[in-house]
């Protein structure tokens, strides 16, 4: 068995102080001194089994209280005895069974008013009655949101393991939707390359003379037909593994156009513009060619910041900042919308933060020092 609390250890010797104060302020007969005293610390002692035990705490409370009753006896009823014997029943009330409280709260009433209706004290039966309904009041309130606070914690945590559901969820397709962008980036690279190869193969056929290095072109050629071939099984089985639908018709996947880059961002921003949003667009420092997956990242993470700001910050204006260094590519976009922070954090993000991360970068978001919402990626890059 546990140990009592100490709350209870301190309740208990509260009564027992209480009580015997109460004694000698009472100046009983010698007579009277011993079982007195035996009654207050047995009551104060029944406090300890209010919470491990309440049925046996309360249960030895009323033989002291009822003991006290009797003259015969010697012992005299203190005022400690009645606070833990409706302490002890309101116990009852909390950690016991509802039936179990009820009939506690009736027999102490029953048993209690019949000794005063006996004692020619019939009007203690009022006091008693509306003791009794307190204690048992007090501790189903306390039972009753106790249960409340329990249902509670668990809902929050039921809401919790969906919220992070639903972002495993969201990381796990943005992943899948960005395999099959790289997946196009790096087709379409492997296909160009193939075809490339083939038109010099053919060349120096026509021409004779090569057969060697026709031969090697022509492996070559091969080589790069079965890359983008398990180029795209593997992107069918990243499909299947989140369950996404087909790709939709016209996406790059189904021919040789190439996946978007950074250099058509003045073409996102007019597309942007005619959509209604105002955007300021600012190219810094000496564009130069960069590695196809992080050059669509790039593209993507301005992309879906712009369509953040068309979605959430209402009436607004966007300024892109694009800047080229040395071993660094930075892209920042931010509004000065009405919108603010609450509306922009969700999938968008957790999209170009994935982006941000496979290739070692940076990613900043948050309201800006005026308001609106910002967003700015470091991507680091070969040194030109």
């Amino acid at each position: 068995m546990r140990s009592p609390t100490m709350v209870d250890s301190a309740f208990a010797a509260a009564l027992a102080v209480g009580g015997i104060t109460e004694l000698v302020v009472g100046a009983q007969d010698e007579t009277q001194v011993v079982p007195a005293v035996a009654a207050v610390l047995i009551g104060a002692a029944a406090m300890l089994l209010r919470t491990r035990a309440p049925l046996p705490g309360f249960g030895l409370a009323v033989l002291v209280f009822a003991t006290s009753e009797v003259p015969s006896t010697g012992a005299m009823l203190t005022a400690s005895m009645g606070l833990g014997l409706l302490v002890a029943l309101s116990s009852v009330a909390q950690r016991c069974s509802y039936g179990a409280g009820i009939a506690a709260a009736a027999g102490t009433f029953a048993a209690f008013g019949a000794l005063s209706v006996l004692g020619d004290r019939p009007w203690d039966v009022i006091a008693l009655l509306l003791g009794i309904g307190t204690a048992w009041g007090i501790g189903r309130l306390v039972r009753r949101e106790q249960e409340r606070n329990a249902e509670l914690a668990a809902v929050a945590a039921q809401l919790a393991l969906e919220r992070e559901a639903r972002a495993d969820e969201a990381v796990r397709v943005e992943r899948g939707r960005i395999a099959r962008e790289l997946h196009d980036a790096v087709a379409h690279i492997v296909s160009v390359m193939t075809l490339q190869v083939g038109g010099v193969r053919r060349s120096l056929t026509v021409g004779g003379g090569h057969d060697r290095e026709t031969d090697v072109l022509r492996a070559v050629e091969d080589l790069g037909r079965e890359a983008v071939a398990e180029l795209h099984r593997a992107v069918g089985v990243l499909r299947a593994l989140a369950s996404e639908p087909d790709q939709p018709e016209g996406s790059p996947e189904h021919g040789l156009t190439p996946p978007p880059r950074l250099c058509q961002v003045e073409q996102l921003a007019e597309r942007v513009r005619a959509a209604g949003l105002l955007v300021d667009l600012r190219v810094e420092g000496e564009p130069r060619t960069l590695p196809g997956g992080l050059d669509l990242a790039a593209y993507r993470i301005v992309q879906e910041a712009l369509t953040n700001v068309l979605k959430h910050a209402g009436p607004a204006r966007a300024s892109v900042v694009v800047r080229y260094e040395d071993t660094e590519l930075t892209v920042s976009v931010a509004d000065d919308g009405p919108g603010g922070p609450a509306g922009h954090p969700g999938h968008g993000l957790t999209g170009m933060q994935e982006r941000v991360s496979m290739y070692d970068g940076e990613l900043v978001t948050g309201a800006g020092p005026d308001g609106g919402w910002s967003v700015c990626a470091r991507l680091p890059v070969p040194r030109a």
